[in-house]
């Protein structure tokens, strides 16, 4: 009946019923996403810093003993890894972390009383620099992974610590600092507070979208990103030329291609190549288990080095570095169709490597350098067959990087929104095709088990306004 209100569910009593509850939530939002940021920024200076440093010049093939200074620091890393995984409560933090995150968040959800006590029976603050440490030592050292599986948790874990300071009693509004916390986090290393709120959400219920979630996350995402501008200047994570807005039939028709040839398969790909990894590191004993697990790193690095001249940071670091060269059009052996497989194959094992023996690491970045290179790889191939020569992949790299995001993270409208964001309208249609393929196909795969993809939450509203 029109006009007629319906009476509002607890969720909506404990976020909505006054302007002192939504005046104190915010606040918490904004000190946890100040505070998030901080830690988040002086994480990526940090890896990126010795990271980039360190492939760059064992890559530059300056002094031929460069190589092996490369190999070494990932092994000492490795073995750093393996004594801190072996103190009490640094398991939490081995591995990507995301799962961890969610089993966090879910948490409140196994008791019907309105109690956040079991979160905060947990580590947060410290759990939080734990992770950090953890990843700084994992990705500083070279090994392969992307950073904002392990800031999920530090976003998480910062959100949960602020409100347990500030003495919030209800689970509702944990959730709500938690949420916020990962929107943050995501935001700042993304600079895309509309995706970063999007992926929040859709990492965390699957399936669903909390509106009233939404905004706070938006918030915690917007005010990242105005951080990032007014201290760090405005960096978009990737960069791409311009393109027209219209597109043919035909390039529809490829696009659906390339999401079929890089979804389902990267995410096949994905969860065998972790399920048999995991099985060569575990035959080591735990202690050594972060070295087994670089060595084997290196020696899929090395081969391709040696085998192929293949630059380390194609396969090792975080793999933005590949991206960039993709979409300046770099010519070369990344026009080569085999040459990006060899990428795709090589990334795929070192960042199983990497995680599966509980190295700090995450599987966003790498799943995203995956679908470019593969939907690059796919165009390059068909020019091959067709005899057109080296093709512009700039449209399959976005194309792939969403498809990818969306096979192996399950996050539709982040995908989307990333690309809306970061590459611009014009490579909007072509990705919303790629994600709703890409969805269809792999809507039961997911590499995080902690997601509540299908099982319904019945405590929070979804649609109602």
């Amino acid at each position: 009946m029109a006009g007629r209100r319906e009476p509002l569910d607890e969720e909506q009593r404990a976020l909505h019923d006054s302007w002192d509850t939504v005046l104190r939530t915010v606040g918490r939002v904004v000190l946890s996403t100040v505070l998030i940021w901080g830690v988040c920024s002086a994480l990526r200076y940090g890896v990126h810093a010795t990271s980039d440093a360190l492939l760059a010049f064992a890559s530059g093939q300056s002094v031929w003993w460069a190589p092996l200074v490369l190999a070494g620091v990932l092994l000492l890393g490795g073995l750093l890894r393996g004594v801190l995984n072996r103190r009490p409560g640094w398991s939490d933090v081995a591995s990507d972390g995301v799962n961890v995150a969610l089993h966090n968040y879910h948490i409140t959800y196994e008791d019907s009383a309105d109690d956040p006590s079991p979160r905060y029976s947990r580590p947060a603050l410290r759990l939080a620099l734990r992770k950090a440490v953890a990843t700084l030592l994992t990705l500083g050292s070279g090994a392969s992974g992307g950073l904002e599986g392990p800031v999920v948790l530090v976003g998480e874990s910062l959100g949960a610590g602020v409100a347990r300071l500030t003495r919030a009693r209800s689970e509702h509004t944990l959730r709500t600092c938690q949420l916020a916390g990962i929107a943050a986090a995501v935001g700042t290393l993304l600079n895309a507070p509309f995706a970063a709120a999007l992926f929040a959400l859709e990492v965390v219920y699957g399936n669903r979208i909390v509106y009233r979630k939404l905004a706070y996350c938006l918030l915690a995402g917007i005010i990242a990103y105005a951080l990032n501008n007014r201290f760090l200047g405005f960096k978009p994570i990737f960069v791409a030329p311009p393109h027209a807005h219209t597109y043919t039939l035909g390039e529809y028709g490829l696009t659906a291609l390339v999401a079929v040839a890089v979804s389902a398969p990267i995410a096949l790909l994905f969860g065998l190549s972790m399920q048999h990894t995991r099985k060569v590191v575990e035959r080591a004993s735990p202690l050594l288990r972060g070295a087994m697990g670089a060595l084997c790193t290196v020696g899929v690095a090395g081969g391709l080095y040696y085998g192929v001249g293949m630059d380390f940071r194609h396969v090792l670091g975080m793999g933005e570095y590949t991206i960039a060269r993709l979409l300046t059009g770099a010519a070369g052996t990344l026009s080569l169709w085999w040459y990006l497989l060899l990428i795709v194959g090589g990334k795929l094992l070192t960042t199983s490597f990497t995680v599966q023996s509980g190295g700090s690491a995450g599987m966003l970045i790498p799943s995203m350098v995956l679908g470019g290179v593969s939907g690059a790889a796919t165009a390059q191939l068909l020019a091959s067959l067709t005899g057109t020569g080296p093709a512009d992949v700039t449209v399959f790299v976005v194309v792939g990087i969403a498809s990818a995001l969306v096979a192996v993270v399950g996050v539709p409208l982040a995908a989307i929104a990333l690309v809306l964001e970061v590459f611009g309208s014009a490579y909007g249609p072509p990705a919303v095709l790629a994600c709703c393929v890409t969805y269809v196909l792999t809507l039961r795969m997911s590499v995080y088990n902690e997601q509540r993809r299908v099982r319904a939450v019945a405590a929070e509203p979804v649609a109602e306004t």
